[in-house]
């Protein structure tokens, strides 16, 4: 009997199968939920046990912390910006192209996910974690963007612009234009439920972004 429940669990004593995949998954979109309404300091365990439909005892065999859960969600939403990004420069365009792929990409994952958005934003406006990678994930980003544009910008193909400049400025149209979308529904009539009103938002900001690089 003990063997039994041993090889139900996976080391760590969280449950491991089919059925421990499914609560862990469901642990985690009930945490992106939470943490993007309250931020990390007003959400408790409780709160994201409550949301997930399990008792607190079930969400530490999976994380134990909440600053741990914090940042399995944090690497969740950068593991599939990267994802996006990556395909975008594996698909063999020109810089054009490529821009125009990744920023379309990530304006759709973000309108599909507008939790996300709302946890960026409660992100920024937090201190950082102890120990937290923030800052090393985003000079990772900035050397991937670097590396990008140094090879055009060599060949006199893109304007002389700050790459860091560049990412946070694209980071902040693609959040702050799906952040509006009720500012945009009073003042044109209609919200990016719409599919017109999002594709013009979307083409709009990869057109910015392509203009600050002097490819449009």
């Amino acid at each position: 009997m003990t063997n039994v429940r041993a090889r139900g669990r996976s080391r760590g004593g969280r449950p491991s199968g089919t059925t421990g995949d499914r609560t862990r998954e469901r642990v985690l979109a009930a945490a992106v939920t939470t943490f993007a309404e309250r931020g990390l300091a007003g959400t408790s365990v409780r709160d994201i046990a409550r949301q997930a439909r399990i008792r607190v005892s079930t969400l530490y065999h999976y994380f134990p912390s909440k600053e741990a859960l914090y940042r399995e969600v944090q690497e969740r939403v950068h593991s599939q910006v990267r994802a996006l990004v990556l395909a975008a420069l594996g698909s063999g365009g020109d810089l054009r192209q490529t821009t125009t792929t990744a920023i379309g990409a990530l304006f759709d994952l973000f309108l599909a996910n507008r939790a996300y958005v709302q946890l960026g934003c409660r992100t920024t406006l937090e201190p950082p974690l102890p120990g937290s990678e923030d800052r090393r994930i985003a000079e990772r980003w900035v050397g991937l963007i670097e590396g990008m544009l140094e090879p055009a910008r060599a060949r006199g193909e893109v304007k002389d612009l700050d790459p860091i400049l560049f990412m946070i400025s694209v980071d902040a149209l693609v959040h702050w234009h799906i952040l509006n979308d009720e500012l945009y529904r009073r003042l044109a009539g209609t919200g990016l439920d719409a599919g017109e009103a999002t594709r013009r938002m979307r083409d709009h900001v990869v057109q910015v972004a392509l203009r600050a690089l002097g490819l449009d």
